[in-house]
């Protein structure tokens, strides 16, 4: 076996990531483009001093993007699973080592990767096996990741930096894997002397999009889904709705009658996650939830695992377990230790990630007197 295989090996089975809950669970965000001010998201300081003083940091906590010292920074959205961010390690080391040897980008041109999804452990593990020498900054909770739309991974983002007190604005963004470094350096070197103003200005030009991941099946298809999950424990159903709440986020409801028993409001959720990685298929399934928040059903509808092969039953069955049971409102926290299915951590973390939107849905829908 290959290092890299066993290294691959090592990701899967010590995912330690916490997914905590959804980062405000706001409206998405348009994909970043060029033009657009780079957000003022917060990170977290990185421990290493050697990280601290390449970046320019002072604040011990946590830091924004416009606070590195830099000209140009080339900020990579990125996750340790993700092969070819795993793929594009060593080709940044070597851009590194470009900037880092020539004396007029040595400290006008900076790196950071900033990993979606993942914490501390997962980011040294990556760091440690590739021998990432520039920082990378873990973003459990996909704040950063939320706030440029959600991109799929490896996504490089080129921003332009005069000043902690001016803006700090996107050249250009790309993504996916691309292995010429010396033309990427180039690049960034003539990035370095573009005006301010110029930048701005291609925002005019471009359109910004929102990603939103397409359900497998179609609305009649997926109602079918739930009606049949509402009823699989016996009962009729004699009410069905859809409920459109705060943010767009839509949710199912059905009244269930048994004979000799009140009537049982049910509740459904489609939850469709867009990918970590570039190569990887969305994530989409239904969850069924009683009143008092309580998971009935899990539903997968588009499921992926290592090679983009579907799940099985075996598999389905095992991420049921995990959630089953468990109620809405509390967070779903992902450890892959226990909570991830074999060859199939993005999706896994993927599953727990929407799940978190249970919490604002259940305040909403009693604020709305349905709960």
């Amino acid at each position: 076996m290959s290092n890299r295989s066993l290294f691959l090996l090592i990701l899967l089975g010590m995912a330690l990531f916490i997914s905590g809950l959804a980062p405000d669970l706001q409206a998405q965000q348009p994909l970043i483009q060029a033009g657009a001010l780079f957000p003022e998201v917060k990170l977290k300081t990185p421990l290493s001093v050697k990280d601290r003083a390449y970046l320019g940091l002072s604040d011990p906590k946590e830091f924004a993007v416009k606070d590195i010292k830099a000209k140009v920074i080339l900020v990579e959205i990125m996750n340790v699973y993700c092969v070819s961010c795993q793929n594009l390690a060593p080709i940044y080391n070597r851009l590194f080592t470009l900037i880092h040897s020539d004396p007029r980008t040595r400290n006008r041109i900076k790196i950071i990767g900033v990993s979606a999804g993942n914490n501390d452990q997962e980011v040294k593990i990556f760091r440690d096996h590739f021998r990432v020498p520039f920082p990378i900054i873990p973003d459990p909770r996909y704040v950063l990741h939320a706030a440029i739309g959600g991109s799929p991974t490896p996504f490089s983002i080129f921003v332009r930096r005069e000043s902690r007190d001016q803006p700090v604005v996107v050249d250009a963004t790309h993504l996916g894997y691309d292995e010429n470094y010396t033309k990427l350096f180039g690049r960034l070197k003539s990035l370095m002397n573009r005006n301010l103003a110029e930048v701005l200005k291609k925002g005019e030009t471009t359109t910004a999009k929102i990603l939103k991941p397409k359900p497998p099946l179609n609305e009649e298809e997926i109602q079918t889904r739930i009606k049949t999950a509402f009823t699989r424990t016996g009962g009729r159903l004699t009410g069905f709705d859809k409920v459109v709440l705060g943010q767009g986020r839509e949710v199912y409801a059905g009244l269930v009658e048994k004979e000799g028993q009140a009537k049982k409001r049910l509740f459904a959720q489609v939850v469709g996650e867009l990918p970590a990685c570039d190569v990887c298929h969305d994530t989409h399934f239904i969850y069924t939830f009683e009143e008092s928040g309580k998971i009935l059903d899990f539903i997968p509808l588009q499921l992926a695992k290592y090679g983009n092969a579907p799940w099985n039953e075996a598999d389905v069955a095992q991420i049921g377990r995990k959630i089953i049971g468990r109620y809405i409102y509390n967070p779903f926290s992902f450890d892959g230790r226990v909570d991830a299915v074999t060859s199939a951590t993005i999706t896994s973390a993927a599953i727990f990630k929407g799940l978190n939107e249970g919490q604002i849905l259940f305040k909403e829908l009693r604020e709305r007197g349905l709960i």
